[in-house]
């Protein structure tokens, strides 16, 4: 058996912001320790600038860069963001600027926080659930909410609006954008239970797949995130659901063409439970939090699912899981950051 992941940390002792010693043992693959960052906040996303600062969104707790030495914490003590603020995403784009999907869409440039609303500006909804940004840096947001709102283009001064009473947007509700190694724009939409598509923006050419096109009805589309050989990776949501049935589609692969589901499970192919947040890190694998609680990492390293069965810790929920310039994992959960290095 080819063996993924295998490696022995070196921790870094942060006593300024309390960093503990972990175990984490993946199948037969053991992560000695992990770093334990920031434990007394609740994060909600996690990017990383061009000097490999990590810029960390919370929960009513404020905006935080940490640069691997301190965290800086913006807040209503030392900025205009208010204590109640939720960031729902964050995005760093090609010139450092900081974006914050929240209520509406903030900007802060290192120096000044800058807010975008429907009083001051020409945004949707006054809610950004996700931004995504271009090679061109434009940002593309999920300024929606049901059967209201739809998908903006920000380029820093002018805004277009894609809703589906002016472009091909089948319906309102956007839950994740991602774009792809070819700039392509690609978006999980749920309107209702039973009601996904994906959409495809190829050079302002529209693509739009319903369950004909992926082969079943998806549930409800939980994160979208891109994979080995550019395909399309997406969960589906079952937290709406009221019937514990793991072995519906959980994770599918899309490759343009065909759908083919990938589900996390076992050595004897028995599945690992619903999943929770997903993402895949710049190799392609696949990471994601398993129920219950979404407490328990999986990884599928393009061959199998490695997955903690014997694994110490129990993350507090987890949130984000991001991958930084040095390819490790940051799981970002209700208490605090865990860092995974990979080998």
């Amino acid at each position: 058996m080819n063996r993924f992941i295998s490696a022995i940390f070196v921790l870094l002792c942060l006593y300024s912001i309390g960093c503990d010693k972990e175990q984490l043992i993946f199948d037969e693959i053991l992560f000695n320790t992990t770093e334990h960052i920031l434990s007394d906040y609740f994060v909600k996303a996690i990017d990383f600038d061009s000097e490999g600062n990590a810029w960390i969104g919370t929960f009513k707790q404020g905006l935080i860069k940490y640069d691997g030495v301190s965290a800086t914490v913006f807040n209503s003590k030392n900025s205009n963001l208010p204590d109640s603020l939720v960031i729902w995403d964050l995005k760093v784009d090609h010139d450092d600027n900081i974006w914050l999907g929240t209520n509406g869409l903030i900007k802060f440039d290192g120096v000044s926080f800058e807010v975008y609303n429907t009083s001051n500006s020409p945004i949707l909804e006054d809610i950004v659930w996700s931004i995504g940004i271009d090679k061109h840096n434009v940002l593309w947001l999920a300024s929606c909410r049901f059967r209201e709102g739809g998908l903006m283009s920000f380029d820093g001064k002018n805004w277009k609006s894609y809703i589906p009473e002016n472009s091909p947007l089948p319906y309102n509700s956007i839950l994740d954008i991602v774009l792809d190694n070819n700039n392509n724009i690609w978006l999980a939409m749920s309107e209702t239970v039973g009601g996904a598509c994906l959409v495809k923006i190829e050079n302002g050419y529209w693509t739009i797949f319903t369950d004909s096109d992926l082969g079943f009805q998806p549930y409800y589309f939980g994160d979208i995130a891109v994979g080995r050989n550019n395909v399309i990776v997406l969960s589906i949501d079952y937290s709406l659901s009221s019937s514990w049935d793991i072995a519906r589609p959980n994770i599918i692969l899309f490759d343009g063409k065909k759908c083919i589901i990938n589900n996390p499970v076992d050595e004897q192919g028995n599945s690992l439970g619903y999943v929770g947040v997903m993402n895949t890190d710049s190799k392609g694998n696949i990471w994601v939090s398993m129920s219950p609680g979404y407490a328990k990492i999986a990884v599928y390293n393009g061959q199998k699912w490695y997955y903690d069965g014997y694994q110490d810790i129990s993350f507090e929920g987890v949130f984000a899981i991001e991958n930084d310039p040095l390819d490790q994992i940051w799981i970002g959960t209700g208490k605090g950051i865990y860092i995974i290095e990979q080998n």
